[in-house]
């Protein structure tokens, strides 16, 4: 018996399936189909363009505008794969400046709805009105209409229900074609843009204001925006990024663009929340929107059917720009916390902003007034704070502790009293009031007064310092009477491998003891009188979050030292004490926030307090 050979014909696919295909690289939900007909409208030289959707773009997707039109024997060639009048050769690709190019959308679409384009030219005396449903042409013919394209999506995903399956709920499918009308409207700020969902006004954006109006009206009207502006290398950036404390836990208040173009980049998005450092909490993302300006040959934008995504010859650098812009604007503007009082017959009488820039010096150069003007000279002020000898008050041990190295068990305790002079002084104008709490700390200049937390403001100072010392592998150390072991589980192991280098280069002296055991001979001098086992697990702890969230291992482990020395909360400091905290703080590169994104000052003025007790 002879086993017969069964083959499959190898058949070219029907056109209509080839476009379902296809449609399901190009349009993967409703806002797909809103992305690419806006683009159209756009590349269409369009000045006013209306978004209309119903139940989140499954029922309606409607699109309006005063473009060019589609020239009546040209409007079934719109319709078929790969015709575009964007690009003419290869070549082209090289050399972008429409925002479609592929030739993919409109059949795309078409073939998975029941579509109705109504256009007409400048010139023509008829508009014409054509619907496809599923792919195919249903019927074509002149009707009256206005310059420019009415296109309508209905019920997407009819015909393949497998996709329309997996769509998310109205909600979330409503959130992202929002996002994409917020991009679009931002990357043309010179546009007139509306939209509508469920018969709701959800943005009405004329043409003719600049980038700061449409920014603001977009994503945060009546809030400060700072500015971002500058070029550098191989990009031109411009835009504005929210103030701090604006900052949200997703990504959903960021827009990037390249050339006029919304597009999706985790390195950019880094860029941009690297360079708030630790103005904002750990985990939250800065709101904003930069737009890049490239060389259309140092961008390849060919790389997804949805052209979300760009490959960038120079990505580095263009990272790097972003990063320092960013930085050097939010210093430049001199952001601080604010304490705004309502008037007394509101009901929300407490509102934090960060909307008030500081004074400047005649070299531009932020600072509160009042205090910049004179310096504590002497050295020794505050250095228990630092380095806290035996015989000395340190604000954070406010007891002379001797402590068992193995058990942790405080063998011994003496009081000691402050040996720092008393009658330091800052400036004339400016006037320390006292301490609250044994926490915050009051100064007056003028009619503000300025609440200062000793915590996230020693927290901030001792941070640059450690990390300036371990940059430079001049971090002091001091030995342990007797040496402490330590048995670390599986992970605190693995962390502890990772970062063992740079442990022994920032005050430490560790070394493997056997097994997961570890041999913990020196600590940081700042650290000297804490409990050596609890500090090291400690450390390791903060590490290996630190890391999870972005740090580089230099920065968390700088900030798990600085954390763990600082003046905590219930350390009376002395006047003198507080005056030369608050001088070191403003000689910080960022001394407006602690490591963690917590703010080091507010700022209570006057007419606030007048407001809330209704004198104003």
């Amino acid at each position: 018996m002879t086993n017969k050979l069964n083959t499959e014909w190898i058949r070219p696919l029907p056109e209509r399936v080839i476009n379902k295909i296809a449609a399901g690289e190009v349009i993967e939900r409703p806002a797909a189909v809103v992305k690419e007909l806006v683009e159209n409208s756009i590349d269409a030289g369009a000045n006013k363009i209306d978004i209309i959707i119903e139940k989140s773009g499954t029922k309606l997707i409607k699109v309006v505008d005063n473009g060019r039109g589609i020239d009546e024997a040209q409007i079934e060639i719109a319709f078929s794969r790969h015709a575009t009048s964007k690009i003419r050769s290869f070549d082209d690709l090289n050399m972008l400046v429409t925002y479609g190019f592929r030739g993919e959308a409109l059949p795309s679409i078409a073939s998975i709805s029941r579509m109705r384009m109504v256009t007409r030219t400048y010139d023509a005396d008829m508009g014409t009105e054509i619907i496809y449903e599923g792919g195919v042409l249903q019927s074509k013919q002149a009707v009256a209409a206005s310059p420019g394209t009415i296109i309508e999506v209905e019920n997407i995903f009819y015909n393949t229900p497998a996709r329309r399956k997996f769509l998310k709920t109205e909600t979330t499918e409503a959130r992202h074609i929002s996002r994409t009308a917020m991009g679009m409207a931002i990357g043309r700020w010179d546009i007139g843009f509306s939209y509508s969902l469920n018969g709701r006004n959800i943005l009405s954006l004329p043409s003719g204001l600049d980038l700061k109006e449409r920014v603001s009206a977009v994503l945060g009207a009546g809030k400060k925006m700072v500015k971002v502006e500058g070029e550098s290398g191989p990009v031109k950036i411009s835009g504005y990024i929210g103030t701090p404390e604006m900052a949200q836990n997703n990504r959903y208040g960021q827009f990037i663009f390249i050339n006029s173009r919304y597009i999706q980049s985790s390195i950019l998005s880094h860029a941009l929340r690297a360079g708030y450092g630790e103005l904002i909490p750990q985990r939250s993302f800065p709101i904003g929107a930069l737009l890049l300006q490239v060389d259309p040959h140092e961008v390849d934008v060919n790389v997804h059917p949805t052209k979300a995504e760009v490959r960038l010859s120079r990505e580095r650098e263009i990272h790097d720009a972003v990063y320092h812009l960013v930085k050097t604007s939010l210093q430049q503007d001199g952001i601080i916390p604010v304490f705004k009082g309502a008037d007394f017959n509101k009901k929300n009488n407490v509102d934090y902003t960060r909307t008030e820039n500081l004074h400047r010096s005649k070299n531009n150069q932020t600072y509160i007034p009042g205090i910049h003007s004179q310096e504590i000279s002497d050295p020794q002020l505050l250095a228990d704070l630092y380095h806290p000898p035996q015989e000395a008050f340190s604000p954070s041990q406010p007891e002379s502790h001797f402590v068992d190295s193995n058990t942790g068990e405080i063998l011994e305790t003496t009081k000691k009293e402050p040996t720092i002079e008393k009658n330091a002084t800052v400036s004339a104008d400016f006037r320390f009031i006292g301490c609250f709490a044994d926490l915050y700390l009051l100064l007056q200049s003028g009619d503000d007064l300025y609440v200062v937390d000793q915590h996230t403001a020693h927290e901030r100072v001792l941070f640059e310092e450690t990390l300036l010392k371990i940059e430079k592998k001049s971090m002091e150390g001091q030995n342990i009477l007797f040496p402490a072991q330590l048995e670390l589980n599986p992970e605190e192991w693995s962390v502890f491998e990772e970062s063992l280098e740079m442990l022994n280069s920032s005050g430490f002296m560790v070394s493997p003891f056997g097994g997961r055991t570890v041999n913990v001979e020196a600590m940081p001098a700042i650290l000297s009188k804490k409990s050596p086992e609890k500090v090291f697990s400690k450390i390791l702890d903060d590490i290996a979050s630190l890391k999870k969230s972005g740090y580089d291992l230099k920065k968390a482990m700088a900030q798990s030292i600085a954390c763990r020395s600082a003046v905590m909360a219930g350390d009376r400091l002395s006047e003198s004490e507080a005056q030369y905290l608050i001088q070191r703080l403003l000689r910080c590169e960022n001394k407006y926030s602690c490591p963690h994104g917590r703010p080091t000052f507010i700022k209570i003025s006057k007419l606030d307090l007048d407001k809330k007790f209704g004198r104003r």
